[in-house]
């Protein structure tokens, strides 16, 4: 709980100071409609860009898109998209990006560090540090088995690397979507500790590891000329062993996941975000403690306060998790970019 209300005090304190920023100077404009529109190159970013038409100057996304992934990736919530965060356009090294992000999960509590660093323009180099709050089921789990958890909570490492292979409109094909490749190490820092207090119950359910490797490949295309303002879809696979993310360990072998997402700009600085995020079942199931692990979804609203900071707030319905369904999740993540 001390750790929650830190975090909440960071979360806030870190959006009070962004404040003084939230009326842009007349060159700060983050907008995307061709009348406020931010050039490839300007402020020493490089955009996602995509022509309107064939013989105009391609016009790019806002900065300072896409944010972060709970998982530490550029994406939406819980997915990603092709796209890389804060690549610079006139350096090898782009500016380092942080982000903080809070889910409230009914009974239990979700809580996501970020950082990324891109290089080159095409190489994205990201970490997350993952707290998941328990909630009720160390209670319950004392109450089925007499048996203590020794934690209420689990920690959970990413180290993300990604590679951009082919920039969006690559080939002089406007209709070229980016195409972006991750491997994804993932470290969870209790789930041993907490099989161990129980005697090995995880185990038997399936969770033979506390560290695993994602692999994803992910593409974006932006589309423009069709709605008033760009619309940005995704489409991604995932190979997995990851149970719950990893935040409930690893099993011993892949499967295939899928992720979708799309992206609407509403105004020049507000966009209607939605995505999601196919799950795998590896568990067996063990009612009152762990349950079938159910598909991910997120709506979510994202707004550009300036060119360094976005704010996102979202419904977030993950199902079933761990020892109950929960379908009201509510999500909240601050980005800074320098």
């Amino acid at each position: 709980m001390a750790i929650r209300k830190i975090f909440i005090l960071f979360l806030a304190s870190a959006f009070v100071l962004t404040l003084p920023a939230l009326a842009p100077a007349a060159d700060d404009s983050a907008g995307v409609s061709e009348t406020a529109t931010v050039q490839a190159g300007e402020k020493g970013k490089k955009l996602p860009c995509v022509s309107h038409k064939p013989e105009e100057k391609p016009t790019c996304a806002a900065p300072p898109l896409p944010p972060h992934s709970i998982e530490g990736p550029g994406g939406i919530f819980i997915t990603h998209v092709a796209y890389l965060v804060n690549p610079g356009q006139h350096s090898p090294v782009g500016m380092p990006t942080f982000g903080l992000s809070y889910t409230n999960l009914e009974k239990k509590d979700f809580m996501a560090a970020t950082f990324s660093e891109t290089l080159f323009n095409r190489i994205e180099l990201s970490y997350a540090f993952n707290n998941l709050q328990l909630g009720d089921l160390r209670r319950d789990i004392k109450d089925m088995t007499g048996l203590d958890t020794g934690s209420n909570h689990v920690q959970m490492h990413n180290f993300n690397l990604r590679a951009n292979l082919v920039p969006e409109g690559s080939f002089g094909l406007n209709w070229m979507p980016a195409l972006t490749a991750g491997v994804h190490f993932k470290k969870n820092e209790d789930v041993d500790s907490i099989d161990e207090h129980l005697g090995g119950v995880l185990s038997t359910l399936g969770v033979d590891d506390d560290h695993g490797i994602d692999y994803t490949l992910i593409v974006t295309k932006m589309i423009s000329g069709v709605f008033p303002r760009p619309l940005l879809l995704t489409a991604g696979m995932r190979m997995t062993k990851a149970c719950h993310i990893g935040l409930l360990g690893f099993s011993d072998h892949y499967s295939t996941q899928v992720e979708l997402s799309f992206a609407q700009f509403l105004t020049d600085r507000l966009l209607i975000v939605g995505e999601f995020r196919s799950k795998p079942d590896k568990l067996d199931e063990l009612p009152g403690m762990v349950e079938e692990e159910d598909d991910w979804w997120t709506l979510d609203f994202c707004y550009i306060l300036n060119n360094h900071s976005t704010l996102s707030l979202g419904y977030f319905n993950p199902g079933m998790l761990l020892n109950e369904d929960v379908n009201n999740g509510l999500a909240a993540r601050l980005m800074w970019e320098f």
